[in-house]
């Protein structure tokens, strides 16, 4: 008997030492060293010093199962957050035990925060022979959605758009190349004597050949060069030579000094351009960004929904078992009303299980569409399997961090700095249409005239006959009032100040919802802490009614009621386990939201956005 008190008290003390050190942190630091110690002694004696959550972040690949060692910050001091009797991993299994971790090796590297669940190494070790699906990460599903959506091609189509308007406008400053010929036979009457001689009309045949290119720089000056070949006979006395070939080389070149002039102003237009497609490609990369969040919570749904799916298959194992049980203590102490609870339990979990299948196809049709990639489409009667493992551990964040990732990576704040930058540029083109025109003209030429339309001799006559004809000066324009200007002016100046406003709005909004993001990771973390937390007092309250209830023989008058507290505890270890789960999708899905928040959930995407 004494024996038997032995056994049933070491039992007990793991669900009350768990329970008195999980439940109350507070409580748990006041109380003696010694007497703590003693009690996690008593919980698992092979443990020689206490395991605690750490808010340490561990290296990448270190997710070993519920290694939680307290270890000291660079004070030197415990950084932990709560006391458990012992590191542990629940273990699939009939008996859901749990097992203590410092019966395995000790790992080498700094330890998880968190327990590793048992589902999540289940899915992990399972072999390829096993699977019968595919295993797909996180990051490789976004790629391929980048690479392959219809969704992001659709996206970047409009900034290509843009870019190719943008090129469209320096199309003013390409040479243009020009041709004219016009011919003319005219026959007018007479007026005047010395016109004509002894005609009473004046008939000429005219044919004018005119050919050159005209170049406008980039500070808006135009030059023009041309050749033209004039031929012309008339039936006056006093048109000497006859069939007259008159050719003529022009160089002409015009330059505004005030308004129209300098490189700012003839560029602007290119330059507005420009930026139009670089805010449209920021738009561009928040869709994207939203998109692939989409992908992200439909993968951490699909994580989640398989861990319910094995939660509630495990937990109907156990039940159907205890049912079992129940059935066959019929003639002894169960009640006919324990069994309709069992039943009815049972009936429960199944239809949460059809809930959680029909959760994955639903996760699983959401990643199809939203990747597809041929690869996923390909295969659309295999499952897909989760291959990228919750992090359990606590991210360092710092809230002025995030606000300066926010400020440098964000596509909002990225694309109103471009529209500001267009806005600056559009009011200097309203403050240099302001000016009055004044326009620099220089010209000159040379001429060769012969008769018997020898367009030959002519040519050659320019440069070797006379001298070079020159002229130059300046012409200049100013509107009355200017009124249409200043109201241009007015514009810009309006629509400059409006793109500020925005800008402010803009960095409020974005800076409230990274602090929010920040805020929502903390409660994220906070919540899978205490699921974790639950789960394992569950569970060790399950193990310790477990106990009882096989040496219930000793104590007939409580069987009934420990059958009753043991269903109680399997239900509620379901449900403790499920929100486990939910805790871990929540708590990715918060960190994805922070990077979303602050524009880097694809820090490559320039690559991926790259214009052609």
């Amino acid at each position: 008997m004494a024996r038997m008190c032995e056994v049933t008290l070491r039992r007990c003390w793991p669900a009350i030492a768990l329970i008195v050190l999980g439940s109350d942190a507070a409580c748990a630091q006041q109380m003696p060293t010694t007497t703590a110690q003693r009690l996690l002694e008593l919980a698992v004696p092979t443990v020689s010093e206490p395991l605690a959550f750490s808010e340490h972040l561990p290296p990448p690949g270190s997710n070993t199962a519920y290694q939680g060692a307290a270890h000291p910050n660079a004070a030197g001091q415990d950084t932990t957050a709560s006391e458990y009797g012992a590191a542990v991993s629940i273990a699939p299994g009939a008996s859901r035990s749990l097992t203590a971790a410092a019966e395995a090796e000790p790992s080498p590297g700094p330890p998880s925060s968190l327990t590793q669940p048992w589902w999540v190494p289940q899915q992990a070790a399972a072999s390829d022979s096993e699977r019968k699906g595919q295993p797909w990460e996180l990051e490789q599903l976004i790629w391929l959605a980048l690479e392959n959506s219809p969704f992001v091609k659709a996206v970047l189509v409009e900034p290509q758009i843009l870019d190719a308007r943008a090129a469209s406008t320096l199309g003013q400053f390409d040479p243009n190349t020009f041709v004219e010929s016009i011919f003319q036979d005219s026959s007018d009457p007479v007026g005047n004597a010395l016109t004509t001689g002894t005609a009473s009309r004046l008939n000429d045949h005219v044919w004018n050949n005119s050919s050159g290119v005209r170049v406008k720089n980039t500070r808006g000056g135009l030059t023009e060069f041309s050749q033209d070949f004039n031929f012309k006979d008339s039936n006056s006395d006093f048109f000497v030579p006859g069939n007259q070939a008159d050719t003529k080389m022009v160089l002409r070149y015009t330059q505004p000094l005030l308004r129209g002039g300098g490189v700012a102003y003839n560029r602007a237009t290119y330059v507005v351009a420009s930026l139009a497609a670089e805010q449209s490609l920021q738009e561009a990369a928040k869709q994207i960004q939203d998109h692939a969040y989409t992908i992200t919570n439909s993968y951490w749904e699909l994580v989640a929904a398989r861990a319910y799916a094995q939660q509630i298959e495990r937990g109907l194992d156990s039940l159907r078992q205890l049912r079992g049980q129940l059935a066959g203590r019929a003639d002894l102490d169960s009640l006919r009303s324990q069994l309709l609870r069992a039943d009815a339990a049972i009936y429960r979990q199944q239809a949460s299980q059809a809930k959680a299948q029909a959760q994955i196809r639903a996760a699983e049709a959401n990643l199809r569409a939203a990747v597809a990639a041929p690869q996923l489409r390909d295969l659309a009667g295999t499952e897909l399997l989760p291959a990228t493992p919750p992090a359990d551990w606590r991210t360092p964040i710092s809230r002025e961090d995030e606000l300066a990732q926010a400020l440098n990576h964000h596509p909002e704040i990225q694309a109103i700095r471009v529209n500001l930058q267009a806005a600056r540029v559009r009011l200097q083109v309203a403050e240099n249409e302001l000016r009055p025109t004044l326009n620099l003209v220089v010209e000159g030429y040379l001429r060769g005239l012969n008769g018997d339309f020898d367009a030959a001799k002519s040519f050659g006559d320019q440069f070797s006959r006379g001298a070079p004809s020159y002229s130059g000066g300046l012409s200049y324009a100013r509107p009355y009032r200017n009124s249409a200007s200043k109201a241009i002016l007015r514009e810009r100046r309006l629509e400059l100040r409006r793109t500020l406003l925005e800008l402010d709005h803009t960095l409020l909004t974005v800076g409230a919802e990274v602090e929010s993001a920040v805020a929502q990771v903390e409660a994220a973390y906070r919540e899978l802490e205490a699921a974790v937390r639950s789960t394992l007092a569950t569970h060790a309250e399950l193990e310790y009614l477990l106990a009882r209830w096989q040496n219930a023989f000793l104590d007939g008058t409580q069987t009934s009621l420990l059958l009753d507290q043991l269903l109680n505890a399997e239900i509620q270890l379901i449900q403790t386990e499920n929100s486990w789960a939910r805790a871990e999708s929540d708590h990715m899905l918060a960190l994805a939201q922070l990077r979303r928040a602050t524009g880097s959930l694809l820090p490559a995407l320039t690559d991926a956005t790259a214009r052609p």
